[in-house]
């Protein structure tokens, strides 16, 4: 936090609020006077805390293992990041926080079984700025400019007469809310380990993808008709049943205040 912005607890959804409440009032006191740096001030101090309490929240949900929904609450802080970024000095975004939660929502992200989503293909008849309320058209634009900050209020393009013409499935989207997945066939246990691991939201921690060598008699529970632990794709008896080692993926974490000595060390999933 910067010595401007006042104490938050971030796990008091109460006071999150009431704060919330009191710079918005000010932005708007601030917007109506023509205060328009203040007001941007203040937009800026509203987003940060806004994506503070998003990423601990989100977090809170990976732990009770309410995943879809802090999957979309990191998704939320993503985006977020992104605008406070675009308009606001290096300074205050590394100051407020938001630059380590824009890096660690890629982290999370990344432990996911996700990668299915869909993705709608659409006409829009056309769109308007949310700031002076103008039309936009290809040769008839307005001053303001889409993603900036104008007097405390974020510009975006407002679309109009929508047309959905397609559901794709993709697994590079635009926006990554609309999963495709069954949460109840998918396996979150790295979510789990590390969550077992880290005492904060802030704490500092690095994933390295390897993979690791076990004994065959470690997967004696494996039917060779189920899908090989080396995860190639092919069944385990057309792959790796004969060998006397198998090679599977894995995840080693690094976490900068150490491991939780009451969690266990190594988790094997067979």
């Amino acid at each position: 936090m910067t010595k401007d912005r006042p104490t938050v607890d971030l796990n008091d959804q109460n006071e999150i609020d009431s704060t919330l409440v009191v710079l918005t009032d000010a932005k708007n006191i601030a917007s109506a006077n023509g205060q328009e740096d203040q007001a941007n001030k203040l937009w800026r101090e509203i987003q940060a805390l806004k994506i503070a309490a998003t990423f601990v929240s989100a977090i809170k949900d990976i732990k009770q293992k309410k995943y879809r929904d802090a999957w979309c609450e990191l998704e939320q802080c993503g985006i977020t990041c992104k605008f406070l970024s675009e308009n606001s000095s290096s300074d205050f975004f590394q100051q407020s926080g938001a630059q380590f939660i824009e890096a660690y929502v890629g982290k999370w992200q990344s432990l996911y079984p996700y990668y299915v989503f869909a993705s709608p293909g659409m006409v829009v008849g056309y769109y308007t700025c949310s700031i002076c309320d103008h039309k936009i058209r290809p040769r008839s634009r307005c001053q303001h400019i889409k993603g900036r900050i104008y007097n405390g209020e974020l510009c975006t393009h407002q679309a109009h007469d929508i047309e959905i013409r397609e559901i794709s499935m993709v697994t590079k989207p635009v926006q990554k809310y609309s999963v495709m997945h069954n949460d109840e066939t998918l396996d979150f246990s790295l979510l789990e380990y590390l969550c077992s691991h880290i005492k904060s939201p802030f704490d500092a921690w690095e994933a390295h993808w390897t993979t690791k060598r076990f004994p065959k008699v470690r997967f004696n529970a494996l039917d060779e008709d189920q899908n090989c632990p080396c995860q190639n794709g092919n069944l385990y008896g057309q792959c790796c049943s004969d060998k006397t080692e198998i090679e599977i993926p894995h995840v080693d974490f690094e976490l900068k205040n150490g491991l939780n000595e009451q969690a266990e060390v190594e988790r094997f999933p067979y």
